[in-house]
């Protein structure tokens, strides 16, 4: 059985040592690769306005990275105040690491890890109008957060901080492994399967066609459907709960495998 890995460090090495103990064989090449956009003017102004925000919203770990690197630079000392959210554990954990004055505890994280899931926490069902969100996040994408928190009044301030793109230094990699044939293909986002894609067909002498033996493990139904409207049977594609790894270990594990 062989198992792709598209996720990036140190998420993969992790991922790959747990698959093993489950005599799982797997391979691995980030399909993307994350680039930090220099601050522009504007961007720096809301960083060092950091204190004026109710809210500081960060959507991914390495969005926390980055932020955590400015902060650092910026701020001598954490500003008060704020309420401060992570989507996902990971971004969590990130944030609390690399701040030292942001405990994990004062970290707002919803269950899932998506938009909904963190707009569904306690603290943005409560009177939103006038309030001021920081939504920190990459380069395009999580449009649902800021629609819905400013049809409930609040001032949302977008500040991305890196951008994804393929990673073609890994596309012969990624080519040799697909054409060898894969049972179980783990992708974390709509933008990392279409980095795949793109990948998979960066200067192949024809388009590559999908693998209709493989399964493709995904962390939600988003994404899934993004899968199936590219030509991947529905029936081919597991929703795990969420992009971390104990969530497709438990999506793999119930497929018996």
């Amino acid at each position: 059985m062989k198992f792709l890995i598209t996720r990036s460090e140190p998420h993969a090495s992790q991922l790959a040592s747990r698959l093993k103990s489950m005599g799982i064989e797997s391979i691995h090449t980030e399909a993307m690769s994350i680039e930090p956009i220099p601050l522009s003017g504007e961007s720096r102004s809301h960083l060092m306005n950091l204190d004026l925000f109710d809210y500081v919203v960060v959507v991914s770990a390495n969005a926390a990275n980055i932020l955590a690197d400015h902060i650092d630079r910026l701020w001598p000392q954490l500003p008060v105040d704020i309420e401060w959210v992570a989507i996902g554990k990971a971004t969590a954990h990130k944030l609390s690491d690399e701040i030292a004055e942001l405990p994990s505890y004062c970290i707002h994280t919803p269950d899932g890890v998506d938009s909904e899931a963190l707009l569904s926490l306690p603290i943005f069902k409560q009177s939103l109008d006038g309030k001021k969100v920081l939504l920190v996040k990459g380069e395009g994408g999580r449009n649902l957060i800021q629609q819905t928190l400013t049809e409930q009044g609040v001032s949302v301030t977008e500040l991305p901080l890196y951008r994804r793109a393929p990673a073609y230094h890994n596309a012969k990699i990624a080519q040799d492994f697909y054409q060898d044939g894969l049972d179980f293909i783990q992708i974390a986002s709509g933008d990392g399967f279409l980095s795949l894609l793109a990948l998979l067909n960066h200067n192949a002498t024809q388009k590559m066609r999908i693998d209709r033996n493989a399964r493709w493990i995904v962390p939600s139904e988003r994404v899934a459907q993004l899968l199936i409207s590219h030509g991947i049977n529905e029936s081919a594609v597991l929703v795990s709960n969420g992009a971390s790894n104990d969530a497709l270990i438990e999506t793999l594990s119930s497929e018996s495998v």
